[in-house]
Parts: structure tokens; C-alpha cells; sequence
């Protein structure tokens, strides 16, 4: 980090110089530990900004660093892949980390149900009409079908490690990771693709020719 700070200046609305601060928060997450010099400027003020607003935990972000370079168990989210059908971004990598909050979950859910459906439900339908019977839900059952929707499809995704998230993005050198930014599904890629271009160029010049070989 400290090549980098020759020409990285973050100034808050104080005027006050802000490396110092993104410097110690760095060191208290844990993201120097693990990747020292390989984690970009651009990643650092997401998690700051991010963790300041209360709209990100960065342990969650952390996690999966973690599990990317192998200090903790496989990730139980979705693995990791290359951009292949996003050309702003094509030759990079990204790794899902599970966002905070009511979206995230909900978007797991919906996921969960689309994929694996309401399988105790479906069991009763089945019963019922094998056995010929009328059968109506009780209030037991509607608290079951809840369960089902909602804890038993999260420990499926879980699982077959198939939750999802937002992006972690990254790019492999020399066989190693190097950690550029957050990225949303939602964020453009155009714009991503210039943050890189403006920040993280000047980190990791090798990333000129990874983003030109693929374009």
C-alpha cells in the first residue's frame, strides 16, 4: 500500500487527508493480511463507504477473499467464473458475496423457490391425490409450507452452494488474485469498466493487457 499512496490522495469534506483512515480500516477487516499489495484503492472505499453507511458488512466481503485464497472453507455461494457475455468486463473474474439487508434475502428466496419449489407441498398434493381423499390446509400446514419456503430452500441453496449476491471483481496474474472492486448486477458496466480504467490501471498495469487480450 504504501507505493500506492504516492499518488492516491482521499480527501473527507473536512479537507482532511483520508489515507491514513482507509490505511487502519484496511489493516482492521483484514484485507491487508490477506492481500497485501493486491487488493485495488477502488475495493477499499467500496467496503469504507459502504461499512460507514451501514448498507454493507465487509466480514461478508472478507469471507470470501478468504475462501478465494484458500485460508477458510469453500464459499456456500455461487463459485466463482469469469465474464464472458459482459464485454466491458470480459477477462475478469467475480466471486458473489451475500449482501445485507430484506433485497438480498429476497432474491435468494425467490431463487430458492423457482429452483427447488415447495417440495412438502407438493408431497401432500400427491398423497392426497394417490389416497382419493379431500384434504384441506390447516393452519399447521400453512406454517409448514412457510418453513419450507423460506429455511429449508436457504439450506438447499446452501448446500449445493448456489446462493447468490452481489460481485466481488477480480483478476488472476501470475497465478494470483488481485481485488478490484464491488460491483452490483445492477451497477452498468460501462461504468464499472471506466472505474477500473480510472483507479485501478494505475495499481496494476498488467490489467491493460488482460482487458485488451479479451476484448
Amino acid at each position: 500500500m504504501s507505493t500506492r499512496r504516492k499518488w492516491f490522495q482521499a480527501t473527507g469534506a473536512d479537507g482532511r487527508d483520508m489515507a491514513p483512515d482507509l490505511l487502519r480500516f484496511a489493516e482492521m477487516i483484514g484485507l491487508e493480511r490477506i492481500a497485501s499489495g493486491r487488493y485495488s484503492i477502488l475495493l477499499l472505499l467500496g467496503l469504507f463507504g459502504g461499512t460507514h453507511s451501514g448498507k454493507l458488512n465487509p466480514a461478508k466481503v472478507i469471507h470470501e477473499i478468504e475462501s478465494l485464497e484458500g485460508i477458510r472453507e469453500k464459499s456456500n455461494l455461487k463459485p466463482t467464473s469469469q465474464f464472458e457475455r459482459r464485454p466491458a468486463l470480459r477477462g475478469l473474474w467475480h466471486k458473489h458475496y451475500l449482501g445485507d439487508g430484506l433485497p438480498s434475502m429476497a432474491k435468494n428466496l425467490r431463487k430458492g423457490i423457482g429452483r427447488y419449489g415447495l417440495p412438502w407441498l407438493k408431497q401432500q398434493v400427491a398423497e392426497a391425490h394417490l389416497s382419493g381423499e379431500e384434504r384441506f390446509l390447516t393452519e399447521q400446514d400453512c406454517a409448514r409450507i412457510a418453513h419450507d419456503a423460506v429455511v429449508e430452500n436457504w439450506q438447499r441453496l446452501i448446500e449445493h452452494s448456489a446462493l447468490t449476491g452481489e460481485w466481488l471483481i477480480f483478476a488472476k496474474h501470475q497465478g494470483k488474485n488481485f481485488y478490484l472492486c464491488l460491483g452490483q448486477h445492477t451497477s452498468g458496466d460501462e461504468m464499472l469498466r471506466a472505474q477500473i480504467d480510472a483507479v485501478c490501471f494505475k495499481e496494476f498495469p498488467f490489467l491493460a493487457k488482460i482487458l485488451t487480450q479479451n476484448a
